[in-house]
């Protein structure tokens, strides 16, 4: 692999690079990320930076990349020495050779360690994984759609939980949006190999998404008052809407509707909600 090769791949690989906090696990935002102090010139410090490259990498050469034509492969035990020179004019990274494991510099002479990660295009639903439901009722335009939104929004972490089940197929999430706008649009059943989640800082992706708009009867909705007719409304609206998966088996790779609609049945009467 060439300068300007090696150069464009560490390029493609950085943005799926997630970093250490302070307890060498993944941090959950940039604040939370672990910064090493090694200074630049001559208030460089070659053998923390030797330290860290010795407990991080294993193998003996690693990937040193500074620019389209100055990458190459160079042995870990003059790594340093070479950091050293151009710190304080370049930002650069070390990589082992299996793309996997980063630590990268900064100009002003701190450096951070990551792991670089795989995210395809799409996968398979990984074997005996529970489904992930999600209900989301968050977006209002009125007090009465917020206070609404409050009153469901009290049930549904314990509906998912009870939802989160391996029911088969290929489907790894399901997101049903309660659509609380009356003038937004509803969007019907898609399946989605790969979604972006902006939100997350360290999972880039979901996989294998099925996802929807419910729309209550806003004359309807406005006609109820106490909690328990709220609630027992939007939820047996929600169930209902689950009927539309059966026309998705195929799609779906023969997920289980039957089981999950019986579920959610049973989860909305733990809760007491009869529908």
């Amino acid at each position: 692999m060439d300068s300007k090769q090696l150069f464009k791949l560490y390029n493609s690989k950085i943005s799926s690079s997630n970093w250490f906090d302070e307890k060498d696990q993944l941090a959950q935002n940039d604040d939370k990320i672990k910064w090493f102090n090694c200074g630049v010139g001559k208030d460089y410090k070659s053998e923390i930076v030797n330290q860290s490259l010795n407990s991080f990498f294993p193998e003996d050469d690693v990937y040193l990349c500074i620019s389209s034509n100055n990458s190459f492969l160079v042995q870990k035990s003059i790594v340093a020495e070479e950091i050293g020179k151009i710190l304080h004019k370049k930002e650069l990274a070390i990589i082992n050779k299996s793309f996997t494991k980063i630590i990268e510099f900064n100009s002003i002479g701190i450096f951070k360690k990551g792991i670089i990660r795989d995210f395809p295009k799409e996968r398979e639903r990984p074997s005996g994984v529970p489904l992930k439901v999600s209900f989301t009722a968050n977006m209002t335009d009125s007090d009465y759609a917020s206070k609404i939104a409050t009153l469901i929004n009290k049930h549904i972490s314990s509906l998912e939980n009870e939802l989160h089940k391996d029911y088969g197929g290929c489907m790894e999430h399901l997101w049903i949006d309660f659509q609380l706008i009356e003038s937004h649009k509803t969007y019907p059943f898609r399946f989605q190999k790969r979604v972006t989640i902006p939100a997350s800082f360290t999972e880039l992706y979901s996989y294998n998404v099925g996802n929807y708009t419910v729309k209550p009867d806003f004359v309807k909705l406005q006609m109820l008052s106490s909690e328990e007719e709220i609630c027992s409304y939007a939820f047996e609206l929600l169930h209902k809407s689950t009927k539309i998966l059966e026309n998705k088996q195929k799609q779906l790779a023969d997920f289980n509707v039957n089981a999950f609609r019986s579920d959610f049945l049973s989860a909305c009467k733990k809760l007491g909600y009869i529908i």
